[in-house]
């Protein structure tokens, strides 16, 4: 007869897995549409919607994923974040940039300092699934 309680570590493990993966594609979604909101204007005015998308995205993919996975959990996905925005900063041989300009700058600031303080309160590391340390 099979071990139920290993049965279901397993199954906790799996979604735990599954929930951390799905913080991982949010986080390049908000980067992208934060990187994307970062020439938004209304009117020929600047509105920096960037900015908001930078700082609560980042700090409610950290917080997931820190509640998964803890302080490691709460990091990765501002690594990945950074991973995905810095490329974008950066002009390309055809001469295409999106993120510019000082509203750019503080786009890329505000996420990352988001994803400093997600990370540093976050609980310390665990992997989804296991039972905390004590």
């Amino acid at each position: 007869m099979p071990d139920l309680d290993l049965a279901a570590g397993s199954a906790d493990r799996f979604v735990g897995a599954a929930a951390y993966a799905l913080v991982l594609v949010l986080t390049v979604e908000f980067a992208l549409w934060g990187a994307f909101l970062v020439p938004f204007r209304v009117g020929g005015v600047v509105v920096p919607l960037c900015w908001i998308v930078a700082v609560v995205g980042n700090l409610a993919v950290g917080r997931a994923g820190g509640r998964l996975a803890g302080r490691l959990g709460a990091g990765v996905p501002g690594l990945l974040w950074l991973a995905v925005v810095v490329p974008l900063m950066t002009k390309r041989t055809e001469g295409d940039l999106i993120i510019v300009g000082l509203v750019g700058l503080v786009f890329l600031a505000a996420g990352a300092l988001a994803s400093a303080v997600v990370c540093r309160l976050a609980p310390p590391s665990r992997w989804p699934g296991t039972a905390a340390a004590v």
